[in-house]
């Protein structure tokens, strides 16, 4: 983890997370196979997350925060860059909204352009790299709303469920 900030959009704000953070709504996001079916990580337990958590603020080449509702402060997700290339100012970028009540609202996608505002303004990075399964056109979409840009597509690249995928890999650079 970089620096304990929050950065506040219109609706949510994005914070570091604590073990405290390592709840039983959290974990049931993990758990639940609608929410984690295009995700690597699944079935945890809150003694796992708690690991995570840790691992993810001691490690220099991870930004990782969870996203907030500012209304109520509720955590409904979450958004990492890992690993970041300091010496080529690169990431990969990584979310999780886990709370399905929040879905469909444009939260995402808020969520994303302020951590690419941030990585590129504070952080001082170029580029932005994800991996998406290409049946998840939703995210897709998302991906392209804030300015990610379809690179290239590694065919049968994701094993899910024993079905082998393609992995469409977006980029968004920052702009001179």
């Amino acid at each position: 983890m970089i620096k304990e900030e929050k950065i506040s959009g219109d609706r949510v704000c994005l914070r570091q997370l604590k073990e405290a953070d390592a709840t039983p709504a959290y974990c049931g996001w993990l758990n639940d196979s609608e929410i984690n079916q295009y995700l690597e990580t699944r079935q945890s337990t809150i003694d796992d997350l708690k690991k995570y958590i840790r691992k993810q603020l001691a490690d220099p080449n991870s930004f990782f925060v969870g996203i907030f509702d500012k209304e109520n402060d509720k955590h409904i997700g979450n958004i990492k860059l890992e690993p970041i290339d300091w010496e080529n100012k690169k990431a990969i970028f990584g979310i999780l909204l886990g709370d399905k009540a929040y879905w469909g609202r444009g939260i995402g996608s808020e969520a994303t352009e302020l951590i690419i505002d941030y990585a590129f303004n504070s952080l001082g990075l170029a580029e932005i790299e994800l991996g998406v399964i290409a049946e998840n056109l939703r995210a897709i979409r998302s991906y392209e709303k804030v300015g990610f840009k379809k690179t290239g597509v590694k065919e049968k690249a994701v094993n899910h469920n024993g079905v082998l995928y393609d992995d469409v890999i977006m980029v968004v650079k920052k702009q001179a």
